[in-house]
Order: C-alpha cells, then sequence, then structure tokens
C-alpha cells in the first residue's frame, strides 16, 4: 500500500521550499566608495560576482544555512540582470551541492523606482530520500529611504509538483517586505514573508524571515570552509 504524507508535512514542506528559494536579490549588490544617492547610483554600484549567506527562519525556527554565488549585470541605462546559484553541504559527501537557479530582472523607472521581478526553481525535501521539484514568481517594487538603505514590498507564488492532493499548488505570497543596507563594503538585507497553502477547506499560514549577507568574490566552496564547513571536493570554482 503507497504510504500517504500528512497535509501539515506538505504544508512545512512547500513552506521550506519558498524559503530555499525566495533568498535571491542579495548578491547583486556591489561595494561601494560612497552611500548611494538614489536608486540609479545604488544600482550603479552592482556588477561582478557576490558570494554570501542566508540565514533563514520559519515561525522562529532556524532552517539549515544556505550558501550562494551570483554573477550581476547591466543590460541597459536603467536595467540590470542577477543570476543566483544556492548550495548546501550533503550531509554524506561534505560537498557543496547546488539546490536551487534565480534570476533577478531590476528596471528602474523614471520616478526613480525600482521593480524586481524573480523567477526562479529548485528542489525541496518531503522526506530525508525525497526530493520535489519547486517553481516560484514574484514581484517587489524598490523605493530609497532617506538614510540611503532601500525598502521593498511585494508578493508572488510558488508550486510544488508531485505533491498528493496537489498540496503544493497555488502557494501564495500575500506580503513581503525587505530592507536592504549597502555598507561598508558589504550588503544586509532582511526579508518577511506572509505565505500559505491551501487544500480543500485547509489554510495553513507561515510567517518566513530571512537574514542575507553578501560580499564580493567567486568562491562558494572557500566561504564555506570559512564558516567552518567540514567540505570534500565539491564542484569547480566560478
Amino acid at each position: 500500500m503507497q504510504k500517504r504524507i500528512p497535509v501539515t508535512r506538505i504544508f512545512h514542506a512547500a513552506a521550506l521550499a519558498l524559503m530555499l528559494a525566495i533568498c535571491v536579490p542579495v548578491a547583486g549588490y556591489a561595494q561601494p566608495t560612497a552611500p548611494p544617492a538614489d536608486i540609479q547610483s545604488f544600482f550603479q554600484q552592482v556588477s561582478g560576482e557576490w558570494i554570501g549567506t542566508v540565514e533563514q527562519y520559519t515561525g522562529g525556527v532556524k532552517a539549515e544555512t544556505k550558501y550562494f554565488h551570483s554573477v550581476t549585470k547591466q543590460t541597459g541605462p536603467d536595467t540590470y540582470e542577477d543570476v543566483f546559484e544556492y548550495y548546501r553541504i550533503d550531509k554524506v559527501t561534505k560537498a557543496p551541492v547546488q539546490v536551487g537557479i534565480t534570476t533577478m530582472t531590476t528596471k528602474i523607472t523614471a520616478q526613480g523606482v525600482a521593480t524586481n521581478t524573480i523567477v526562479g526553481k529548485g528542489d525541496v525535501f518531503i522526506d530525508p530520500k525525497t526530493l520535489k521539484p519547486e517553481s516560484h514568481t514574484l514581484s517587489e517594487v524598490l523605493m530609497m529611504s532617506s538614510d540611503g538603505s532601500l525598502q521593498g514590498t511585494g508578493s508572488g507564488k510558488i508550486n510544488v509538483s508531485g505533491l498528493s492532493m496537489d498540496a503544493g499548488k497555488n502557494g501564495k505570497v500575500s506580503h513581503y517586505t525587505s530592507t536592504w543596507v549597502l555598507k561598508n563594503g558589504a550588503l544586509n538585507i532582511t526579508e518577511r514573508l506572509k505565505v500559505s497553502f491551501h487544500v480543500f477547506l485547509f489554510t495553513l499560514p507561515y510567517n518566513i524571515v530571512d537574514n542575507l549577507a553578501a560580499k564580493r568574490g567567486s568562491d562558494v566552496k572557500a566561504l564555506m570552509q570559512s564558516a567552518g564547513a567540514d567540505l570534500e571536493t565539491g564542484p569547480p570554482k566560478h
């Protein structure tokens, strides 16, 4: 007889997928020589490669630390594209394993507001031996505050494939806020998300907080080692 996965367990897995996938903006911001005066100058400091960590919490419970590498390119006078690759440490081989990829497209309007379109995909753990594919789409509007930080608001959706009762379909990110601080050659972002999944008459909400930190670099493996991770041979350096 096929073993059924409890609905609450499915909800939890889908929420963890979002936590992994959502953390996309951090790598796209450069080491400044002076505080940016506006959104255009903020994004003009975006170029090159970045590495960083993601500390994630759902309902106050911390998830496994993730690591990332990204490449940021200016594609036009007011447009940028960031490609992010995410890694975790394989608990058996101790090697870095890619667990997701996300693209963020940024457009700066004539009014000095930035809009982000975020599209990504990855894998979500259903149990210790089972992975399911997920995909997500988010939109965000960013404005600059008087202190030089960026304040963002947005919403989006997530889908997790292959779950019983289609529990992973039509997940909703109803409210999203972010604060972006670029200071002393480092970027720190705090993201807060309200996420819900629906199956029949059931609705399960999640409050997710992501704390992100990035610096210039390209070697994810070296970052993991400096953080104290016990690594064997992993993927090649970028």
